[in-house]
């Protein structure tokens, strides 16, 4: 099997599928999770990946050093009001593949205000056993 770049396909009109390196198709669920949910959904298996703008890092470990990265909304809104609005955050959201396997994509984006978070976030809310 060939080892493929990481990275995103449009698939339709302003909708974007997650491409693995082993070539596996993963399709956005939501576009913002809280840290909260980041840590329960990596602690119950999903898999970490990392979008650093330069690079990917595919299978991350979920440590201090990452999470103090990914923010809440709340914190988020406040970053990127102008006068701090060039802080860089790991920007979360949920994707799933045909198998149902879960995946957490942190990008590393400039901070979010709440109206963006919202429409990202859309009508996603937070299920047991997700």
């Amino acid at each position: 099997m060939s080892e493929e770049v990481p990275g995103y396909r449009e698939i339709g009109d302003a909708e974007y599928a997650l491409l693995g390196p082993d070539g596996s198709e993963w399709r956005e669920v939501t576009g913002w999770l809280e840290p909260g949910e980041v840590r329960q959904l990596v602690d119950e298996g999903a898999v970490l990946v990392l979008d650093l703008c330069e690079s990917w890092v595919w299978g991350a470990e979920l440590d201090d050093e990452v999470l103090a990265h990914v923010v809440t909304a709340v914190r988020s809104h406040k970053l990127a009001r102008g006068k701090y609005s060039g802080n860089v955050i790991y920007a979360p959201s949920l994707w799933r593949d045909r198998a149902e396997r879960k995946l957490v994509l942190l990008a590393e984006e400039n901070a979010k205000r709440k109206k963006v978070i919202r429409e990202l976030r859309g009508d996603y809310e937070v299920v047991r056993g997700l």
